[in-house]
């Protein structure tokens, strides 16, 4: 059996300058005049320092507003370092007004990702990762390949784990958990020189079957693959996706410096065996322009969606509502023209708790649109006493967490799947519709039993 890579991390440093050659295949951005750094140092779990660490910057964003990128396509993602015998590494001439989302791995660790770090001189960044044991069980090891459209393989493509196909006494079902840890997987791999990664289940208990992956690669869209437990190497195959553009505009004058998502049309439901129903990417945001314009890229294809400015950014002014355009393959540039701001509703209205107990500090009440990844979320006051505004017409999600109560259960309900087989499941509160200004809503809690 071939010596096996854990992780597919086998790396050789690459020099400064060539990273910043290859920021210049996303969009660039000024670099400030200063030496803005980034430095830290990784250790395992006992503070032994670990050598030969691989250090990447991932994601960036500004620290004030919102991005007018991609969360990859500013200039300094992608750039890597190696850790020295002391674990210590350094990122220089760091974009300014940026925070950076760092991913740390080694052959033998768990790797891990370190979220916004703004550059600091100062203030090294800490990093531990946790022992895994080896694994040679062929059974037990997942590889894969990512190319693109002209096989050309894809170096540092971050490649992360989102479900599972496991074998049960019922028969194969699937588990879908959207990148949330699972015990005794590899959570997130980074492909080496030749675009190959390898994702273990070191955990001594049963293996999955297959299981579902989310890969990204700069300048490239989102993609999902299914890859099986063997020695075959799977390839995945990622392309540039569409570009979707517009204006956001009120009364004619262009909205700059408010966020717009883009959101699947409708979401994605997943059945067993990975089989999907609707658009199964996470939401995509972005910022307007001065001008009102925005531009989102690496938007994946062919797939429909919804369009429409974010309610936390412009809700004291009004609502677009969602526009749905559909972007069906790459390099096509889909442009939803103006976006417009119109004046929209407000709900008002009050959480009861059925024993009248005031409502503790800290409590919170969301209402998020039924079609869009689209939300704003309140503190309540010990009276309960909430108020929304910049609602656009359409049926919306509501629901507080106050902890120790929660809403009359509702009673369960029997549907088929597509073998005939029959479930049972309980079914949340039905969406409210918003058509006119809401005053006197109510919400009625009883305690946990």
């Amino acid at each position: 059996m071939q010596p096996r890579r854990p992780l597919g991390l086998s790396f050789r440093f690459i020099p400064a300058i060539v990273a910043v050659l290859l920021g210049a295949f996303c969009f660039p951005v000024a670099f400030a005049a200063a030496d803005l750094m980034i430095t830290g140092i990784v250790s395992d779990s006992e503070g032994k320092p670990i050598a030969n660490a691989i250090v990447m910057v991932y994601h960036a964003g500004p620290t004030t507003g919102y991005s007018l990128f991609c969360p990859s396509c500013y200039a300094d993602c992608g750039k890597r370092a190696i850790t020295d015998s002391n674990g210590m590494f350094a990122f220089h001439h760091l974009s300014a007004d940026l925070w950076f989302d760092l991913l740390v791995a080694s052959s033998g660790y768990e790797p891990k990702f370190v979220e916004k770090v703004v550059p600091r001189s100062d203030l090294p960044v800490a990093t531990t990762l946790g022992a895994r044991p080896e694994v040679s069980d062929s059974g037990r090891i997942f590889r894969g390949r990512i190319v693109d459209s002209s096989g050309l393989r894809q170096r540092d493509a971050v490649v992360q784990l989102l479900g599972e196909l496991w074998n049960t006494k019922t028969g194969p079902h699937s588990s879908y958990h959207g990148g949330s840890a699972t015990p005794g997987l590899d959570p997130v791999a980074v492909t080496d020189g030749n675009g190959d990664f390898e994702i273990d289940a070191f955990s001594p208990g049963a293996a999955p079957l297959k299981i579902l992956v989310s890969v990204e690669a700069r300048g490239m869209a989102q993609t999902l693959s299914v890859i099986h437990a063997g020695l075959d190497r799977q390839a995945t195959t990622v392309t540039p996706g569409a570009v979707v553009r517009g204006r956001l505009v009120q009364g004619g004058k262009p909205v700059g410096g408010v966020e717009v998502g883009l959101f699947g049309n409708p979401p994605a439901t997943w059945r067993d065996n990975f089989e999907i129903s609707g658009n199964p990417y996470p939401e995509i945001r972005i910022g307007t322009r001065p001008d009102g314009t925005f531009e989102i890229t690496g938007v994946p294809v062919p797939e429909k969606w919804y369009v429409y400015a974010k309610m936390q950014s412009v809700a004291t002014r009004g609502a677009t509502g969602s526009v749905a355009c559909v972007a069906k393959r790459d390099n096509e540039v889909v442009d939803v023209g103006d976006l417009e701001l119109k004046p929209a509703y407000h709900l008002r209205g009050r959480v009861v708790l059925s024993d009248d107990q005031p409502i503790a500090n800290g409590m919170k009440i969301t209402v998020k649109s039924e079609k869009a990844f689209d939300f704003q979320t309140a503190t309540l006051p010990p009276n309960g006493r909430f108020e929304f505004v910049g609602l656009a017409a359409g049926n919306y999600l509501i629901w507080a967490s106050v902890k120790g109560y929660s809403p009359p259960p509702m009673a369960p309900v029997s549907s088929k799947d597509k073998d005939g087989r029959v479930f049972m499941y309980t079914p949340g509160p039905p969406p409210v519709p918003i058509e006119h200004d809401v005053d006197d809503f109510v919400i009625k809690l009883h305690p946990d039993k």
